[in-house]
């Protein structure tokens, strides 16, 4: 990742993903709370770097007005499930969404996306959620590889 926002906030979930691994067999049901915990955390990081994306390539494509006005719709988008993504694609650039379409139905990027809201919705909400942690670190890794995907789109650079 790019952003250095991004890229420390994804180095936080890692970090407390690897504390969470080391609870030992015993320890199934704290397993499962951190599982659910890091699962809230992972939506989190996928909305903000759908608005952080975004937003970057605004500022550096657009006036200050407009890139003012695209920081705004965009940080009200919340839980985007990957439909989202393309919504957003489109809006800028509809070449952008057919290509990423082709890219998030490749190796379950779609579901890793989809996964990690629907669950946080059901976490959020007191449900049941069938997540664990190796589910949440495998669904990052593919979330991640949206998110530099759509970087490379907008041809970001490092912040």
């Amino acid at each position: 990742m790019r952003s250095r926002t991004l890229s420390s906030q994804h180095q936080r979930l890692t970090w407390l993903l690897d504390q969470a691994r080391q609870f030992n067999s015993e320890q199934l049901e704290l397993q499962a709370h951190w599982a659910r915990y890091l699962c809230v955390l992972a939506a989190g990081f996928i909305e903000n770097a759908l608005a952080d994306v975004y937003s970057r390539y605004a500022r550096s494509s657009a006036n200050l007005y407009i890139s003012n006005f695209v920081e705004s719709t965009l940080g009200k988008i919340q839980n985007p499930k990957s439909n989202r993504f393309l919504e957003t694609a489109r809006a800028f650039n509809k070449d952008w969404e057919d290509t990423l379409r082709d890219f998030l139905d490749t190796d379950g990027r779609r579901e890793a996306i989809d996964s990690i809201m629907a669950n946080r919705h059901l976490i959020a909400h007191g449900k049941d959620s069938g997540i664990s942690l190796v589910r949440v670190s495998d669904y990052l890794g593919k979330s991640v590889q949206v998110i530099e995907y759509i970087e490379n789109q907008c041809g970001l650079s490092s912040d």
